[in-house]
């Protein structure tokens, strides 16, 4: 059984002009290689400081280690985002003139924010990051091999609705893992009905992008969200965030330590919905939101743009700034 994220009314949380509120939006997981962050983890002290203690945590070095692999899910990789998108944060406040009255993230970005939010020591934050990436990949290599998460966008509502009744019909396991934005969704379902899925995407009017294999966010991954609880967050207590978090599920505002790390257990079995998120978000107060890290999506969705002024806050944007 998922535990109880409390929802609070907003006017207790955001005070003074809430209408000028702000937010920090880490995504989740993006393929990178450490040539795209790599000159900013050097050059940047709020780096260079994290990704020292990263090192000391681990027992390795995060860049030699990520020189030698593209896998970005890697525990590894898992740290270098977030030591990037931490390091990105302060550089915000500091040098954007912001002071975020929330905080969210994306699936892995959930765990960024818990980080962000103080809800954890920075070395508690890396242990925990690198050893829920263990313990994901290792549940994965022995279960639900045959499922994957597609990723589809431009599908008209009703027609999506046609596509999953008709998988309904025909007894086809699936689930709706995420409402990404307006005809954009994940779609867990078996591997090998993918290409008639995909092909009545297409007929539908819409476009199947990509495949993600392990999948994400579904409610068959209980035994996965025990086994963290049990095996990861047992011997770790989290304070209550400095930042109120905003639940990437259903937009509620979480204001207590225990909160956060159901919010965390969750993102496995709980699909994300930014669609219905974003406009409660901005409900909630805020107008600037800044997409802190990696990411080639979010900050260009309908539903980001249509609610906030977006500010990108990314490593190649930060190089080109005046400071680093």
């Amino acid at each position: 059984m998922t535990g109880t994220i409390p929802v609070v009314d907003p006017a207790r949380v955001v005070s003074g002009n809430d209408s000028q509120a702000s937010a920090f939006f880490f995504p989740g997981l993006d393929a990178f290689k450490l040539a795209e962050i790599g000159k900013f983890l050097v050059l940047s002290p709020h780096a260079r400081h994290r990704l020292a203690v990263a090192d000391d945590v681990l027992g390795q070095s995060v860049t030699r280690t990520l020189r030698g692999s593209d896998d970005y899910a890697s525990p590894v990789a898992r740290v270098a985002s977030l030591v990037n998108a931490l390091a990105l944060a302060d550089w915000a406040r500091e040098n954007l003139d912001v002071e975020p009255q929330y905080c969210l993230g994306m699936s892995f970005g959930e765990q960024i924010a818990a980080a962000y939010a103080g809800c954890l020591p920075f070395d508690a934050a890396v242990r925990m990051v690198a050893r829920i990436g263990e313990c994901e990949l290792g549940y994965f290599r022995g279960a639900h091999q045959e499922l994957v998460t597609q990723v589809v966008t431009r599908v008209p509502a009703e027609r999506m609705d046609e596509v999953l009744a008709d998988l309904a019909g025909r007894g086809i396991f699936h689930e709706v893992s995420g409402r990404v934005d307006q005809g954009h969704y994940l779609i867990t379902l078996p591997e090998r009905h993918l290409a008639d899925f995909t092909a009545d995407i297409g007929k539908a009017g819409g476009y199947a992008l990509y495949a993600m294999s392990p999948p994400a966010h579904c409610g068959v991954f209980a035994p996965l969200r025990e086994r963290i609880a049990k095996e990861v967050l047992s011997d770790l207590v989290f304070a209550d965030p400095v930042v109120p978090i905003v639940s990437d599920a259903d937009a509620s505002v979480v204001t207590t330590g225990a909160g956060v790390r159901d919010m965390v257990l969750d993102g496995f079995v709980r699909p994300l919905n930014w669609l219905s998120t974003a406009p409660a978000l901005a409900g909630l107060g805020v107008r600037r939101l800044c997409v802190v890290g990696l990411d080639r999506m979010w900050y260009r969705l309908s539903a980001t743009k249509g609610n906030f002024e977006v500010t990108p806050v990314n490593q190649a944007g930060v190089l080109r700034y005046r400071r680093v």
